[in-house]
């Protein structure tokens, strides 16, 4: 008996996955055959939401929703990556000032994104806000514009305002990736007459690449689970004219309803939510199996 004592130490741990991921899952994924408002009686309708979604009278805000997710991804991804790769080296250089610097660029990953979203939305606003009056004060008037407001750079601005936020992290772990690499590789290098800028081409930044992987992968979660900061700057609706919605909000309005909302239903939203899983998962399984090939060939 004492063999799988061990078993126990597992119990709380798997009662919690069981109770606050598994059983939500499973439950939606049977909820998503089924047409229920919400209260009521239950109707069995098989494929019925799937077909509305893809294909019926619900295709066109999906997709759309898909594509602003998928131009999120992107966009937000080169914004993390290249500034963070670029910030992590010249903090990496020790450089006089780096310690404050630190903070200063962590610090917005510390705000709750509902704060950020609010202080943006603020700075933003079209007749008062900060950003536009700064760009007249410059001469640069031209370039105050109603960023919320306008269906062209709506979704850009939330991009940007949730790269800003989270750069900092993507600073931190990138820097500690450089920190890990072994100095006498690069010392060596720097004897042989290598330049910085080589060592950091040549030598630090291929020892980077599982973790930008990595952090490409997480960020493609992230991306597709998005709700928050849309929510924050523009509401449920993904205004203006739906050119900020994605796949959270379109949930959101969809199961729960809303101004605008062109229908109501807590099956067709969890068919919502099991089509991100159908995203997702098999991107992050592909993952971990290139991840293990990696490992397999000690690379």
């Amino acid at each position: 008996m004492r063999k799988y004592s061990f078993l126990w130490m597992l119990f709380p741990a798997l009662l919690l996955y069981t109770v606050f991921i598994a059983y939500p899952f499973f439950s939606s994924l049977g909820l998503s055959f089924f047409d229920w408002p919400g209260i009521g009686p239950k109707k069995f309708i098989g494929l019925a939401n799937y077909k509305n979604i893809l294909s019926g009278f619900m295709a066109s805000e999906f997709y759309r929703a898909l594509w602003h997710n998928i131009v999120f991804f992107i966009w937000s991804l080169i914004l993390s990556v290249v500034p963070g790769l670029f910030f992590a080296f010249l903090l990496a250089a020790d450089i006089k000032g780096t310690k404050w610097l630190k903070i200063i660029f962590f610090f917005p990953n510390t705000l709750a994104i509902v704060v950020v979203g609010f202080l943006w939305g603020l700075l933003l606003n079209p007749q008062w806000g900060l950003v536009n009056q700064l760009f007249r004060v410059l001469g640069l008037g031209f370039l105050a514009k109603p960023w919320l407001g306008d269906t062209k750079t709506a979704l850009p601005t939330i991009i940007f305002v949730t790269a800003w936020r989270g750069l900092g992290f993507y600073i931190l772990v990138y820097l500690a990736a450089i920190i890990g690499v072994d100095r006498e590789m690069t010392e060596a290098a720097r004897i042989d007459g290598a330049t910085e800028l080589q060592i950091a081409g040549r030598i630090i930044l291929p020892h980077l690449y599982p973790i930008i992987a990595t952090t490409a992968m997480l960020k493609f979660i992230w991306t597709f689970n998005i709700f928050d900061i849309v929510y924050a700057m523009e509401g449920t609706q993904g205004g203006p004219a739906g050119s900020t919605d994605v796949l959270g909000t379109l949930f959101y309005r969809i199961a729960f309803g809303g101004l605008g909302s062109s229908q109501v239903g807590m099956g067709l939203g969890a068919t919502v939510v099991t089509l991100i899983f159908l995203v997702v998962f098999p991107v992050s399984i592909f993952y971990v199996f290139i991840v293990e090939r990696r490992v397999e060939r000690g690379e």
